[in-house]
């Protein structure tokens, strides 16, 4: 069971997590994969200032300020045995 409030602050989360653009998920996934800042754009193929505007616009969509509050959620979700509730909702918005 979780604590009061967490469960609004998970399907909060994921609901943001589906606002994301296809480029934004890309990104967004190399983070759940445990990739860092500097390895994107050799995996990505793009550049560091794409990824750097990426970052801007998952952060702000997710209304976290940095990368370690990024990964603090994700931590949450993997901790939680809910992860693929992000995974579940990024499938999903690339079908539709």
């Amino acid at each position: 069971e979780l604590p009061s409030g967490m469960e609004e602050l998970f399907d909060s989360f994921a609901k943001k997590v589906s606002t994301l653009t296809s480029a934004e998920h890309r990104i967004f996934n190399y983070y759940m994969d445990g990739y860092e800042i500097s390895e994107i754009p050799d995996l990505a193929f793009i550049s560091i200032h794409t990824v750097k505007k990426h970052n801007h616009s998952i952060y702000q969509k997710l209304g976290v300020a940095s990368r370690d509050e990024l990964m603090l959620y994700i931590e949450l979700f993997r901790c939680c045995d809910r992860l693929e509730e992000l995974t579940d909702v990024q499938e999903e918005t690339e079908l539709s």
